[in-house]
């Protein structure tokens, strides 16, 4: 019978509960919709409104939702899968252009992304951005 030292063992614990805490931690939870999205600004006491918009977006497959929060807008794209997402995700290159478009943005763009949803928020608000990251982590895109 072979003896595993202790050393060994406890890595092996160590290196399994960081696991399980990775994925309790992941942000892309397949799970994630515009629903509880709109739950967690309510939570958080953030003021907003969701304006109608039926135009689809040049660059991303899905009709973007608008929201209004004081002066600033963002724009929840909302998937059937998580996959989808992950698909048009892939589309946005690290400095927020999207496919072989170069883009004039007015300010600066960052693109975060969790479930079935990207939220393209285009500025300089620290409290949206903080609100943003609070909800999805920190963006996967953008300046």
């Amino acid at each position: 019978m072979k003896v595993v030292s202790v050393s060994v063992a406890v890595q092996i614990i160590l290196t399994f509960f960081l696991f399980l805490v990775l994925i309790g931690c992941s942000n892309n939870s397949d799970d994630f919709d515009f629903p509880q999205l709109t739950s967690e600004l309510e939570k958080s006491g953030v003021k907003y409104t969701v304006l109608d918009n039926d135009q689809k977006d040049e660059f991303l497959s899905a009709v973007p939702k608008v929201i209004k929060v004081n002066e600033d807008f963002f724009l929840i794209f909302e998937y059937p899968s998580n996959k989808e997402m992950e698909n048009d995700a892939a589309l946005i290159r690290e400095d927020g252009n999207i496919g072989l478009a170069k883009i004039e943005w007015i300010s600066d763009p960052q693109f975060f992304k969790k479930g079935n949803i990207i939220v393209q928020y285009v500025g300089k608000n620290k409290e949206i951005l903080n609100q943003l990251e609070k909800i999805f982590g920190k963006q996967f895109a953008g300046r």
